[in-house]
C-alpha cells in the first residue's frame, strides 16, 4: 500500500481504511456462511427467515464498520478514491 501523499495524518486514514475494508470483508463472509447454515436442511439451529443472534451480531458490526468508512471518507476526501485491496 503506497500513501496517497506524504502526510502522515492521511496515510494513517488510508490504512485504517484497509484494515476497515478488510473487516467489511471478513463479516460479510461470515455472515453469508451463518446464512447458509441456516438454510442447510437438518440444520438444529435453523429458525426459518428469522434473523439468528449471532447474525444479528455481525450485521451490527457490519453496519459499524461501513459507517467507520463513511466517516474517514468524509473526514478524508482524498480517499474516496481508493481501490479496495
Amino acid at each position: 500500500m503506497t500513501p496517497i501523499e506524504h502526510d502522515p495524518d492521511i496515510a494513517q486514514a488510508q490504512a485504517f481504511l484497509h484494515l476497515l475494508n478488510t473487516e467489511i470483508d471478513v463479516l460479510t463472509a461470515r455472515i453469508e456462511e451463518t446464512e447458509a447454515d441456516a438454510r442447510r436442511p437438518g440444520s438444529p439451529d435453523r429458525l426459518g427467515a428469522r434473523v439468528r443472534p449471532e447474525e444479528g451480531t455481525l450485521q451490527e458490526q457490519l453496519s459499524e464498520a461501513h459507517h467507520l468508512v463513511a466517516r474517514l471518507t468524509a473526514r478524508y476526501p482524498e480517499l474516496r478514491g481508493v481501490e479496495r485491496n
